[in-house]
């Protein structure tokens, strides 16, 4: 509930008496939202956003700041802006350490109003709680559950309750019924597309914000309230609000939120923690062929997308969008195979082919945790036949015969028949 947004108006907001400002007249994104509610202005973004610019930070790296190339090869599909996209960095003591360039498949998807709308209305309705929709018909209001007349004796036909839809005055088919309701459709392209549009947009804004990690000294709301004051983030009830990405730094990795920052951020105001994450899981709709549903919930996909989940609801209701360098990692890695899907054969072949099958180059804590693991736990099975890491130590030395009698391939080591029983 932020109201009207104020975009700037021609001959009045727009005015800059400088030699790059060579376009008047109003800027077609929505600069200023609020501004008499919001600690929000200036934009974070280098540069403001003009009409001169493709977007509002830098296109090449500083020769004062250290800058990280982007993590996944760079490649310009369409509906992307072709420019590099390089960002500061900023510490948490507000001082900009260093910058790194972002990756156009996410940061520079050029915003289409149609795909956000939907994923904007996807939430919406996903956020809805289907059981309080539960309402009496017109139909059924004013007749009764009891058993008309007897079953014998009146020489009528037997006959329960006149109550259900069968009956000419009974009840409706179409009822305002929870289980007559649908939940919305999932379509992960169109849900990554949207999010992608939607974090380019606050790009435009000049209102995405990248620092190295998000973390407290101590888990309490007065050490976030001091962040918030040093970092001039606006979290208020009537402020523009701020959405975080937190996915670790860029030494350490990790799809788990930082434990003193995320039990911190639990104040009375607008802000929200969500996870690294812009894919959605599949559709899974284990009911669907069936009319009535055992339980009292909406037709439609089970699994809906959590809510700590990227959302566009939630980006563009929250003023600014800050992200961790460990968040942009993760987000650039697991887009990644998307994007060399899109890709046309001949230019895919000229970029690092990394599959499902070879790990990614940034790993997070998780993943190392488990390679170290099985790494560890490996020599567990060795002296073991079925030993995975070493498979069938003795292949080059076997051979095989058909046996006519059972109709089964025998296999001989020197040790004799070998056993097939675990594979069969």
């Amino acid at each position: 509930n932020q109201g009207t947004s104020l975009a700037p108006r021609a001959g009045v907001d727009f005015e800059l008496e400088t030699p790059d400002q060579v376009v008047p007249g109003a800027h077609p994104l929505p600069l200023r939202t609020n501004v008499q509610r919001s600690l929000m202005w200036p934009a974070i973004s280098p540069y403001m956003p003009s009409p001169k610019r493709v977007h509002p930070y830098f296109q090449a790296p500083l020769p004062e700041l250290p800058n990280y190339d982007c993590s996944v090869p760079i490649v310009y599909p369409r509906n992307t802006l072709k420019v590099p996209i390089i960002v500061p960095v900023f510490s948490l003591d507000g001082e900009v350490t260093h910058t790194m360039e972002l990756d156009p498949f996410i940061f520079g998807q050029y915003p289409r109003t149609e795909t956000m709308h939907w994923a904007w209305d996807y939430w919406d309705k996903r956020c809805q709680n289907f059981s309080c929709q539960w309402d009496w018909d017109l139909r059924e209001l004013y007749r009764s559950r009891k058993k008309e007349w007897p079953a014998s004796g009146s020489g009528l036909k037997r006959a329960g309750p006149r109550k259900g839809h069968r009956y000419e005055w009974g009840a409706s088919v179409k009822a305002q019924k929870p289980w007559n309701r649908w939940m919305p459709k999932q379509i992960p392209e169109k849900w990554r597309e949207a999010n992608c549009m939607t974090i380019t947009t606050k790009l435009l804004q000049g209102k995405l914000q990248i620092v190295n990690r998000l973390t407290l000294p101590e888990p309490t709301t007065a050490e976030f309230r001091k962040l918030c004051k040093r970092m001039k983030w606006d979290v208020r009830h009537t402020g523009g609000g701020v959405l975080f990405i937190d996915g670790g730094s860029r030494i350490t990795p990790s799809q788990e939120f930082d434990r003193a920052f995320f039990y911190g951020s639990f104040i009375d105001g607008k802000l929200k923690v969500v996870r690294p994450i812009i894919n959605c899981d599949p559709p899974v709709n284990w009911n669907i062929f069936r009319q009535r549903l055992g339980y009292c919930g909406p037709k439609g996909p089970k699994n809906p997308i959590p809510l700590n989940r990227f959302n566009v609801y939630d980006c563009l209701e929250h003023d600014r969008l800050v992200i961790s360098e460990g968040a942009v990692i993760q987000m650039e890695n697991e887009l990644l195979v998307n994007k060399y899907n899109i890709l046309p054969p001949h230019i895919r072949a000229q970029l690092d082919n990394r599959n499902f099958f070879t790990p990614s180059k940034h790993l997070t804590i998780e993943d190392e945790v488990a390679m170290r693991t099985e790494e560890v736990e490996k020599s567990q099975y060795n002296g073991f036949y079925d030993n995975p890491y070493d498979p069938w130590a003795d292949e080059s030395k076997a051979w095989y015969e058909v046996d006519e009698v059972e109709g089964k391939v025998r296999r001989y080591t020197d040790k004799g028949q070998g056993s097939w029983q675990q594979l069969e």
